[in-house]
């Protein structure tokens, strides 16, 4: 009745003598079972295609699982600070080794062997009062890990984002630079219809004619390319998303460049930027935490104070069937003292070992950040330039285009060769292109400013 009631009270209070058997342990975003999928035919815009990436990416599942290990750590480290309970019982049979018994009236000596079967079970409970701050260090130590863990959790979400972004602007830009180019192959083509049936009246030659089937040809072998080349980004795109294979979607291409004037790197404050960034705060959440275990090392050179009790009942169980005077109740409470006053140097360069670990963190720290301010400079750098080469871009698309316009009045009106034609159509066509790519790299760059500086 004992025993029953003892299982009861743990079972209600959260514990369990058993070792205990949840659901299924392995996460529903880690397994290979359904997920959120994207329907073929669909507009995947960009801010959709972040959000799958940071459900389904296997990196950023696997960086928030880190976390989730992290947070079971720091509880182990709680553990020790808390009362601690042990059941334990036993029944066997004790023997006693050979002795002589008293001499017989015979003159022999006789031996003999005692035997004794016990039953017994007891309850210890311990309190750690005093460690020297041990345990209080490593539930820091492990919080800062825990902290450092959510972080880097968020770095890596950071990380995808960029490279989703990056994916999707090279396959809109690059299904734009196609399109276009299949839109001038097929003008060409027309082209090349005209100026032969221009040569059937004597207009034209057939070196006219070849020159302009020629470049159709070429424009058209580029445009292949580039289609080819967006299947792959949006391939690319896929397996960031977490996605077993691609289908055919469309993308959104975005409505305008970003504005805004280039800031000025002379008037960043690095160090309130560098202050965002959740690499660098992870970072340095990992030297407060290095800190923290030297400390609880420091503490073992302290003596350990516990309150420790303990009650159990002993039974003879060679009088069977047992009966209640047969009980007897043994038990203890009081303080437990433990020290070791000389341990041979061990925890010194236990010590010197994390120290020399803690160098080296606030090393990498500092090697970081180093590398944090550089990318920073080198995304402003590139958003500047971008920005430049676009505004230029377009001022030549406006010029090739109006070229493009009076070339064609003067072919019209018999004025200019067909060789000039294409020369200025090439020009207009290349502007276009320009013009497209400059615009994906300038939304790239704004990005990895907006994430070198912690603002994303």
């Amino acid at each position: 009745m004992r025993s029953a009631l003892l299982v009861l009270l743990l079972v209600v209070s959260g514990c369990s003598p058993l070792p205990w058997r949840g659901p299924d342990p392995v996460p529903a975003g880690f397994s290979l079972g359904p997920r959120e999928t994207v329907r073929p035919g669909a507009t995947l815009t960009l801010e959709a295609a972040i959000r799958l990436a940071r459900s389904g990416n296997p990196q950023a599942l696997a960086a928030r699982f880190l976390a989730q290990q992290a947070e079971a750590v720091r509880m182990q480290q709680v553990a020790p600070a808390l009362p601690q309970v042990r059941l334990t019982g036993r029944a066997a049979r004790y023997l006693d080794p050979q002795r002589v018994a008293s001499p017989s009236a015979s003159g022999t000596t006789p031996t003999s062997v005692s035997a004794e079967e016990l039953g017994t079970w007891d309850a210890t409970v311990s309190l750690n009062l005093f460690a020297g701050g041990r345990d209080w260090w490593r539930v820091r130590m492990a919080q800062e890990l825990v902290e450092a863990a959510r972080l880097d959790a968020r770095q890596v979400e950071r990380t995808v984002t960029q490279l989703v972004a990056v994916a999707y602007y090279q396959a809109v830009w690059r299904r734009a630079v196609a399109d276009a180019l299949t839109s001038s192959a097929k003008a060409l083509e027309a082209e090349a219809a005209r100026v032969k049936a221009l040569r059937d009246q004597d207009k034209a030659s057939l070196l006219d004619v070849t020159r302009v089937q020629v470049r159709a040809a070429e424009v058209l072998d580029r445009a292949r390319e580039e289609a080819s080349l967006a299947e792959l980004a949006l391939l690319q795109l896929f397996h960031l998303l977490g996605l077993p294979a691609a289908v055919e979607v469309k993308l959104e291409p975005p409505s305008e460049v970003p504005e805004g004037a280039v800031p000025d790197e002379a008037r960043l404050d690095f160090e309130a930027l560098l202050a965002r960034r959740p690499d660098l705060k992870a970072a340095r959440l990992r030297v407060a935490s290095q800190q923290a275990k030297i400390l609880g090392v420091q503490a073992e050179l302290w003596p350990q104070l516990a309150l420790a009790g303990s009650f159990g009942q002993r039974v003879d169980l060679s009088a069977w069937p047992i009966e209640d005077g047969h009980w007897r109740n043994s038990g203890y409470v009081g303080l437990e003292l433990a020290w070791s006053p000389f341990e041979g140097g061990r925890v010194h360069y236990l010590v010197e070992q994390e120290r020399a670990a803690l160098r080296v963190q606030v090393e990498q720290l500092r090697a970081l950040e180093l590398a944090a301010v550089l990318e920073i400079r080198t995304a402003l750098a590139c958003l500047r330039s971008a920005r430049d080469r676009l505004g230029t871009a377009g001022e030549a698309l406006i010029l090739a285009k109006t070229s493009l316009e009076l070339e064609q009045k003067k072919v019209e009106l018999g004025q200019s060769t067909f060789t000039d034609f294409q020369i200025i159509e090439a020009a207009y066509l290349d502007a276009r292109v320009r013009v497209l790519q400059l615009s994906a790299e300038v939304r790239i760059a704004w990005l990895q400013y907006r994430l070198a500086t912690g603002e994303l």
